[in-house]
Parts: C-alpha cells; sequence; structure tokens
C-alpha cells in the first residue's frame, strides 16, 4: 500500500489570517514565521524608519518574558528567531525542531501583541539602529543604492531609507509604534507561514487561538509608486565609482516577470551573462558587475551594479546600455536562452529544498496571489517564455525611465552622462 504523502495546503481562518502548510517529509525541523504587509511604504515623511524601529524593538521581551527571557526561551529548545523589514513587508520567522513550532508562533505572536515597549529601551535602540545607519553607509556598495531609490521615487516612500533619518526617528514614542502598530494590523495583512516538519493540529490550533481574534479594518493601501527619469551622484574618496543603472520591469504580480527573470539572468546574472563577459572578461573593465530584478507589488526595476576604477566607469555606463539594446534589437541566443532556463529551474529547485527559503515564498505567494503555487507551476512557466519575450522585455525597459546613480571620485560621475546621453 502506497503512503500518501502530506499536502500542501492554505487554510484560511474565519477572521481572515491566512495559514500556509507546507509539509517537507524527512525533515525533523520547521521554519515558520509571520509575514505582515507592512513596510517603509505605509510610512509618512514625518515618519521614516518607524517600520524598521518597530522591528528592532521585537526582542525588548514580550509576554510573560523580559528581554534576557525572551531570548532564553527560544534558545533552550535549539532555535533561532530573528526579524527584517523592507518596503513592502515584515517578516518574524524561527527556525526549530518540529515539536516547537507551535510554541515558535506563540513566541512571535507575543511580539506583535505584547511587547514590552519601554521609554529608556526605545531610546537605546535607536541608538543600535544609528549605528546600522553608520555601517550602512560607510559600505559603498549598499550607500550607492540608497542613492539610486531617492533619484528613482523623489518625494515617495520607496525612495527614502528603510533605517529612516535621525530627525524623524528623534520623535518616535512608545505611544507613535502603539499607533503603528494598531493602524497596520488587520487579518487580511498577517501571513502565517510554516515548512519543513510539523504537527498540523498543533500548530492551526496555535494560529488561530493567537490570531484568530485579530479584528478587521479598512484596509490601508501604500502610495502608487512613481518611477522617474534621474541621476544621483555622491563623490567621496574612494579606490572605485560604485555604479547602479535601471530600467522599468514588471510588478511582482505581472506574469511577465518571468520573461524578465531570464532576461536580467541573461544580461547579467552570471559568468556566462553578457555583461560579465563583455566589462569583465574581454575588456577588464570591472571586478564586479551583474543584473538582477528588483520588483515591488505595483512597479519593478531592471537594474545593473558596477564597481570599477573610476577612469573605466564611462565606458562601463556605455556598454551597460548597449548591451541591452542589443538583446532589444535582436533577442538572445537559443544557447543563451536555455541556459538562462537552465540556471532559473536550479535556483527554484535549491531554493524549495530549503524550509526558510520555502516559508518565506509561500507567505509572498498568498499576499501577491491569494494562493499557493506549485514549485512545478513555477517551473512550466520559465521554460515556456520564448526567445521573442525576452527582446520584448528588454525593448520595454527601454522605453521606460532610466535612472542611474554613482558613488566615489567625482571623475566617474561621468558614467552618468554617458548612460543618459543614450536613453
Amino acid at each position: 500500500m502506497t503512503r500518501r504523502l502530506p499536502e500542501l495546503e492554505l487554510v484560511r481562518l474565519p477572521n481572515g489570517v491566512r495559514v500556509a502548510l507546507d509539509p517537507m517529509p524527512g525533515l525533523g525541523t520547521a521554519a515558520l514565521g509571520v509575514w505582515q504587509r507592512v513596510g517603509a511604504r505605509w510610512e509618512k515623511t514625518e515618519q521614516n524608519g518607524i517600520a524598521h524601529l518597530f522591528e528592532h524593538m521585537a526582542f525588548k521581551g514580550a509576554g510573560h518574558r523580559d528581554a534576557r527571557q525572551f531570548a532564553e526561551a527560544i534558545e533552550n529548545v535549539g532555535g533561532v528567531m530573528n526579524a527584517a523589514t523592507g518596503y513592502e513587508r515584515t517578516a518574524y520567522y524561527a527556525r526549530v525542531l518540529a515539536e516547537h513550532a507551535p510554541f515558535a508562533l506563540d513566541m512571535i505572536a507575543d511580539i506583535l501583541f505584547a511587547p514590552h515597549w519601554l521609554p529608556d529601551d526605545l531610546e537605546k535602540e535607536k541608538h543600535v539602529v544609528a549605528q546600522e545607519r553608520g555601517e550602512a553607509y560607510d559600505t559603498p556598495d549598499d550607500q550607492v543604492f540608497e542613492l539610486h531609490q531617492r533619484a528613482l521615487y523623489p518625494g515617495q516612500p520607496l525612495g527614502r531609507p528603510i533605517l529612516g533619518e535621525a530627525e524623524t526617528l528623534e520623535h518616535v514614542s512608545v505611544e507613535s509604534l502603539t499607533a503603528f502598530r494598531n493602524t497596520h494590523m488587520s487579518p487580511e495583512r498577517v501571513i502565517v507561514s510554516i515548512a519543513g516538519a510539523f504537527d498540523r493540529a498543533a500548530f492551526l490550533d496555535t494560529a488561530e487561538a493567537r490570531f484568530g481574534e485579530l479584528a478587521a479594518k479598512p484596509v490601508q493601501e501604500p502610495l502608487t509608486a512613481h518611477a522617474h527619469r534621474g541621476a544621483e551622484g555622491e563623490t567621496r574618496k574612494l579606490e572605485q565609482t560604485h555604479l547602479v543603472f535601471s530600467w522599468p520591469a514588471p510588478s511582482s504580480r505581472s506574469d511577465q516577470l518571468f520573461a524578465a527573470r531570464l532576461l536580467a539572468e541573461i544580461f547579467g546574472g552570471g559568468m556566462s551573462s553578457r555583461l560579465f563577459q563583455e566589462v569583465r572578461e574581454t575588456r577588464g573593465l570591472a571586478y564586479a558587475v551583474d543584473a538582477f530584478l528588483d520588483t515591488y507589488e505595483d512597479d519593478g526595476r531592471l537594474c545593473v551594479y558596477a564597481g570599477c576604477s573610476t577612469e573605466n566607469a564611462r565606458a562601463v555606463g556605455e556598454i551597460v546600455r548597449a548591451e541591452l539594446e542589443a538583446l532589444a534589437a535582436h533577442g538572445p541566443r537559443d544557447g543563451e536562452l536555455a541556459r538562462a532556463k537552465a540556471i532559473a529551474r536550479a535556483q527554484l529547485l535549491m531554493g524549495a529544498e530549503g524550509p526558510s527559503a520555502r516559508a518565506e515564498a509561500r507567505a509572498g505567494q498568498i499576499l501577491l496571489r491569494d494562493r499557493l503555487i506549485p514549485f512545478e507551476e513555477l517551473r512550466n512557466k520559465l521554460d515556456a517564455v520564448t526567445a521573442d519575450e525576452v527582446r520584448a522585455a528588454a525593448a520595454a525597459a527601454l522605453k521606460g525611465p532610466a535612472c542611474a546613480a554613482a558613488l566615489g571620485p567625482k571623475a566617474g560621475h561621468g558614467a552618468l552622462g554617458a548612460f543618459h546621453a543614450q536613453s
């Protein structure tokens, strides 16, 4: 008799909270978390950084445990717990032995519903965030993306740093943290997700007990993203010029994302990509160059990062543009497309073998499409992409507003003009 394997399942609690259950036979551990559809995109100008600060306060104690007791509780069962904030999502997640999954979910619920927010702790955490901002500023290949984001979305939440600024965080209080949580904590914006080994009934019982009473409230939508053509440079005394170039791409909700994903791979995804071969291998103009997609619910970008010597910056900008124009005019070669599909399939399946990546992927599927998508379906959509669809994705990118940023010696900023001169 063949034993039936446990199935992927989406459970909707009566109040609208959605729970993704993704069993992985053969494992002894679970990765789980709570993903909220809230992040820096929902901040008002004067609140910039509050979503990230909210997440930082997660481990100051919650429920009946102070900060030390909270840290000890998860480690007493051999588990690890962490959190992360983005523009559109905030996540609280853990990795534990299978039998401790309900316990870890209960601790995450305490973070969200019964946090210990003391004014003294809040002020200490503001200083910690200030050090995090300093670290980001001291990392030029991070800071250049902040410049790019600001030029691309000026005056918009997407154009402000997730970490916030000293002046916007100065006046954040326990009361404003509470108000931010109460405004954005609603059932349809909360996803509970677990992948690996777990007791289905016990986990669902905990999910319903802790999240089943969350009350509905009007949906708060972020401002629509409006990308701008622009360029921004910052002069610093560095050995290299750090560059970011971007063009429009499909949003994270679009089915056109599959063609764009393959375009990014062919353009600059790996060592066989056009940019790597031309910029680094053939001409030796840069040590690092790569292309990737950066997507949001209502917008997306095809981005290129390069780090190069100042005297090579202009040439790099010209080549980046020329290679995308070539793809838009002629499309990929058969071998390029086959190789990009092989890489995408491998990355998809490698991610599917890790419970943490799998739990996060399931939460994203629900937030974007309100369903769980079998990995085989994603693979089939990648396999179905044609060379003409990749060519069309490149052509569509070139029609929209291009944006660029440069960080490093002033002479390297000529790459911005060279890039835009071809726009």
